[in-house]
């Protein structure tokens, strides 16, 4: 099972519609408003996270993974993040959902293989996760 948390900069329209489709299989996706509080700073709840078991975060901020505070408290936390690149950052919300719809499956894989790790969300359905780490 791979849960994965959409950052406040998600709409969270996305992760509520992408669960009803994911939780059969066993997944969840949720956005970070209904797991934390709204005032939360990403170091905590990354530190959070990290005390439970296979988490995955999704966000737009990838200024966040080049903040060395940041990108350190994702590592420790052994939490997944994924940063949407540009191109899909720009997206309409339909267009960004379907992205990450049709990326689901590489994210759990990746989830099932690494420890921590934070990468870029490309575009295109065949494209590689690029690591930002």
């Amino acid at each position: 099972m791979v849960n994965v948390l959409f950052d406040h900069n998600m709409p969270p329209v996305i992760p509520r519609a992408l669960d009803l489709l994911v939780r059969p299989l066993g997944h969840q996706a949720i956005p970070l408003r209904d797991k934390f509080p709204v005032d939360i700073e990403d170091i905590d709840y990354f530190a959070g996270l990290g005390k439970e078991r296979d988490w995955v975060v999704i966000s737009k901020d990838v200024a966040n993974a080049k903040r060395k505070p940041e990108r350190e408290a994702i590592i420790r936390s052994g939490v997944l993040t994924f940063y949407l690149s540009p191109t899909v950052g720009k997206q309409t919300i339909t267009q960004q959902a379907a992205t990450i719809l049709w990326q689901w499956d590489k994210i759990c894989d990746q989830r099932a293989r690494l420890a921590n790790g934070l990468f870029l969300l490309p575009e295109g359905k065949g494209s590689k996760f690029r690591s930002l780490y």
